[in-house]
């Protein structure tokens, strides 16, 4: 998410061991596909003061999940990203980066992909709704996209923005990423080479320093053979409290699940809720 700074709070994947037990790959992917609501928030909502052309934020964070520290399903890691944005009359030039410390099961680190962005200005269609347009690039730094050889990855997508109410707003993002590898496949997994994503976002304002947002992304993935493969959705949770003008304190929860496909076949279905599936998160950003 991009948080953006005002006197009233407004604000804008973990992966685990290549190769080990289908269990837990699942958790991996769960917890890269997830990203907590956040990180998530686009809302680009315009200050009441004149802001700086360079802005941004940095942003610690704890993940968990309920399984005990000796269970071999369990998951835990710090983290620690950011951003750095430079806004012009031309639009938003943004980097986003970060990384990882995995606590269990070797304890490994490893950094996020960095993904460099461009937003155009917004346009407003009406006086609740504004669109905007983002084309950006991720580039390989993460553990995966080195194991898999990624050479880069373009992404392209739109924000459309409704604030019906003063402090309940909504986007909605659809996405197209096109991964670009060395080769198709890595080991015995044959790659995803087209990803679409459809993000939706809710976002109230409770005060002056509490929000609760809540979004779900639905994922539909291809493969180099052009093979469909399993589509999925997410859900996140968080509610945040801006204890100071500049820093912000949040508690979250992000799930996923499948949906059935004629091509694929049944899933296990979604919960909001799954102990297998399911981590919290405890986050501080400061905003720069």
């Amino acid at each position: 998410m991009e948080p953006t700074k005002k006197n009233c709070l407004v604000s804008n994947d973990c992966q685990n061991k290549f190769g080990i037990t289908a269990c837990m790959g699942l958790l991996v992917f769960i917890c890269s596909s997830i990203v907590p609501a956040h990180a998530v928030i686009e809302y680009d909502i315009k200050p009441e003061k004149e802001v700086s052309r360079w802005s941004g934020y940095v942003s610690a964070g704890y993940t968990r999940n309920v399984y005990g520290a000796e269970s071999y399903h369990a998951y835990e890691a710090f983290n620690i990203d950011g951003r750095v944005s430079y806004r012009a009359d031309w639009g938003n030039l943004m980097l986003t980066f970060g990384g990882e410390q995995e606590m269990l099961h070797g304890k490994e680190s490893s950094f996020y992909d960095p993904f460099l962005e461009y937003r155009t200005p917004i346009y407003h269609l009406s006086d609740t709704v504004t669109v905007k347009g983002s084309a950006g690039v991720y580039l390989p730094a993460s553990r995966y996209s080195k194991l898999d050889n990624l050479q880069y990855a373009p992404r392209v997508g739109a924000y459309v923005f409704w604030s019906p109410l003063e402090k309940l707003q909504f986007y909605v993002s659809p996405r197209y990423r096109y991964n670009a590898y060395q080769y198709q496949t890595a080991g015995e997994r044959v790659l995803i080479e087209h990803q679409f994503d459809t993000l939706v976002d809710a976002f109230w304002i409770i005060n002056s320093n509490l929000y609760f947002e809540m979004n779900g992304r639905y994922r539909i993935s291809k493969n180099y053979y052009g093979r469909r493969m399993d589509d999925s959705f997410t859900f996140a949770q968080e509610l945040g409290w801006q204890f100071n003008e500049d820093w912000v304190l949040a508690l979250g929860h992000n799930n996923s699940g499948g949906f059935y496909h004629p091509e694929i076949g049944s899933s296990k279905g979604f919960d909001i809720y799954n102990k297998k599936s399911s981590t919290f998160y405890l986050s501080v950003t400061k905003y720069l």
